[in-house]
C-alpha cells in the first residue's frame, strides 16, 4: 500500500494534481506516524477537476503493476469514486459486492470532493444510490441482465439526477465539501482547512495533507487522539493473498 501511495504521489506531482491523505490514513499519519496498526486500506481525497485529470491520465498510462478501477473499467464496480488496484494480490472484503468485480487486489480509495451545502441532499442521494444500485443489482443473478441494469441506472443517476442535485447542493456551499453524491460518507470538510496543503511524514515518506489537519480530523472523529476500544474494531478485509 505504501508503494501504491508513492506511485499515486509521483503521478500527481508530475501532472500538478492536488490530493491529500484523508480519513484513517490521515489519522494514522498524525497519531501513529504511518498506518494505523489495524488499518487495511489507504484513503486519499481530491477535488472533482483534479480527479477527472487523474482518471484520464491513469486510463492512458498506468504502471503495469496496477489497474484503475472505475465503472468504466469494471462494469460491476458501482462506487462513485475510483480505486487503484494492485494486480499481484487478492483481497476479499467483508461484503459480497466485490465477488463480481474485475479487479480484486489491494487498493487505494481515491475519493472525489465536491461543494455541498446540504446534508439532507447528500444523505438522500446516498440512500437512492444504495437502494437502486447496490441492493437491487445484487439480487439479479443473470450477469448480462445485471450489467445492463447497473449501467442504465448508473448513467441515469450520475448523468441526469445527480447533476441536478449537485446544482442545488453547490449553491451557497460557502467552502464546505463532501464526498461525491452517491456515497455514504457524510461528514463535511472545509476548503479553508485543506488549502494550502502541507505535508507530513508517513512511514518515513512525506505526503500532502490539509494544512489544518487538527480541525479536519476533529470534524470527522472528535477526539481523534484517543484510541478506540481495540476489542470492538472491525476491519474491511477478511482475507489477503500476495503473489
Amino acid at each position: 500500500m505504501l508503494e501504491m501511495l508513492q506511485y499515486i504521489d509521483f503521478v500527481c506531482k508530475k501532472h500538478n494534481i492536488r490530493y491529500w491523505l484523508c480519513s484513517g490514513t490521515l489519522l494514522g499519519a498524525v497519531r501513529h506516524g504511518g498506518f494505523i496498526p489495524w488499518d487495511d486500506d489507504v484513503d486519499i481525497e481530491m477535488l472533482r477537476e483534479d480527479y477527472k485529470r487523474l482518471v484520464r491520465i491513469l486510463k492512458k498510462d498506468i504502471d503495469s503493476r496496477y489497474a484503475l478501477q472505475t465503472h468504466s473499467t469494471d462494469a460491476n464496480y458501482l462506487y462513485p469514486y475510483a480505486k487503484l488496484r494492485d494486480l499481484h494480490s487478492t483481497l476479499k472484503e467483508g461484503h459480497s459486492m466485490d465477488e463480481s468485480y474485475r479487479y480484486h487486489g489491494i487498493f487505494i480509495d481515491i475519493f472525489v470532493m465536491e461543494p455541498s451545502s446540504s446534508l439532507i441532499l447528500c444523505k438522500c442521494s446516498g440512500q437512492i444510490y444504495q437502494k437502486m444500485l447496490y441492493a437491487l443489482s445484487r439480487h439479479i443473478k443473470n450477469e448480462r441482465v445485471r450489467k445492463l441494469y447497473s449501467k442504465t441506472v448508473y448513467s441515469l443517476l450520475n448523468y441526469v439526477l445527480f447533476p441536478i442535485i449537485h446544482f442545488f447542493s453547490d449553491w451557497k456551499s460557502n467552502g464546505q465539501l463532501r464526498h461525491a453524491l452517491g456515497g455514504l460518507f457524510l461528514k463535511p470538510r472545509m476548503l479553508k482547512e485543506i488549502f494550502p496543503l502541507t505535508s507530513i511524514q508517513f512511514e518515513n515518506v512525506y505526503f500532502p495533507i490539509p494544512h489544518d489537519s487538527d480541525s479536519y480530523l476533529r470534524r470527522i472523529y472528535g477526539n481523534y487522539m484517543q484510541l478506540p476500544d481495540l476489542d470492538k474494531i472491525n476491519t474491511h478485509t477478511i482475507e489477503i493473498e500476495i503473489y
